[in-house]
């Protein structure tokens, strides 16, 4: 597969307003805002990505992430330039801090993804008292929206009892779609597995990856394959769909990844990697190097070369692998 370049992750922040209880960027991956990127940086990136992406026929896209993005103090701006100029925009948040920008968002943005947990008491438990009542608030908010709004929902211990039952109840708030991704976490020997491979491969270590660490889950997985069984039987009032990963199985059958062959993640200091969810891996700084010269680059192509020996533990582990050739705009 030829890399093309098309669409792209700008982790904005590393800022969060909420500590989350499975949320592996609290435990070593957020940062203050002394470290963000510019706007005008974020501009001269895109400018690169519309380049190749109209080079190749495609419209460009980019998902605005976090921590979460509604911290960044140029997102309206950000947004909206992108929108207008043929951009597809999407982003990623928590909901509490839509009410900042509900116009720039009902306006410019294709698509909206909120973190959903659950309802009210299974959802604070994991995000924070009143976090959920905050949400819902907000969500009336985006009404009359031109975009798609989508709830990401984690599965996690907290709210695997009853997953079968929730789509009816979320789909109360509105969502064109919702998403049900399996919780990822990594054996300590996975996470070993994965440190030996980056320091002797790429170079640097990745000691955060503790955060993600889970060895008993006989139980979790149980319930969970209980829960599913249902869903594939049940017809719900909008779209529900599960992404679930390689493992328990544990081989290499499924497709390599493919976003490293036409996405880049920037983090919020301009680190380039391909992968939203584990960082460590960095083929360039934006702030050194064109992102273009980055994404051809020599460390590029290794970690691409190790997607496709399924070399990575943790790709096993993700529930977007699975959807082969999967865009996170609709």
């Amino acid at each position: 597969m030829e890399p093309t370049l098309f669409t792209a992750h700008f982790q904005l922040t590393g800022r969060c307003n909420l500590a989350c209880r499975f949320c592996g960027q609290t435990k070593g991956m957020l940062a203050a805002e002394e470290r963000e990127l510019p706007v005008e940086t974020w501009r001269n990136v895109a400018d690169a990505l519309e380049k190749s992406a109209r080079a190749a026929g495609v419209i460009p896209e980019v998902m605005l992430w976090g921590g979460e993005p509604l911290l960044y103090r140029g997102f309206a701006e950000l947004a909206e330039r992108l929108s207008r100029r043929g951009f597809r925009v999407g982003m990623v948040t928590n909901g509490t801090l839509i009410d900042r920008f509900a116009p720039v968002l009902r306006e410019f943005l294709d698509v909206i993804h909120v973190s959903v947990d659950g309802m009210e008491e299974a959802h604070d438990r994991v995000r924070g008292r009143g976090v959920f009542a905050r949400m819902r608030r907000n969500l009336e908010l985006l009404r009359g929206r031109r975009g798609k709004l989508i709830f990401l929902t984690t599965v996690s211990d907290a709210n695997v009892a009853g997953l079968a039952e929730l789509p009816f109840q979320l789909a109360e708030l509105g969502p064109d779609r919702i998403i049900l991704q399996q919780l990822m976490y990594l054996s300590q020997a996975e996470i070993q597995a994965y440190r030996d491979f980056s320091r002797q491969t790429f170079g640097c270590d990745y000691p955060e990856l503790e955060a993600w660490h889970r060895e008993a889950d006989a139980g979790y997985l149980a319930r969970l394959e209980e829960e599913l069984a249902k869903i594939r039987k049940t017809d719900y009032p909008v779209p529900v769909e599960f992404t679930g990963h390689v493992y328990p199985q544990l081989n290499d059958e499924a497709p390599p990844c493919e976003a490293p062959f036409y996405r880049v993640h920037i983090r919020h200091d301009g680190a380039v990697g391909f992968c939203t969810d584990y960082f460590g891996f960095s083929a360039g700084n934006i702030t050194e190097r064109p992102l273009e010269e980055i994404f051809r680059g020599e460390r590029a192509e290794l970690f691409r070369a190790a997607v496709r020996e399924n070399a990575l533990p943790t790709c096993r582990h993700c529930p977007w692998r699975l959807q082969h050739g999967f865009r996170m705009l609709p």
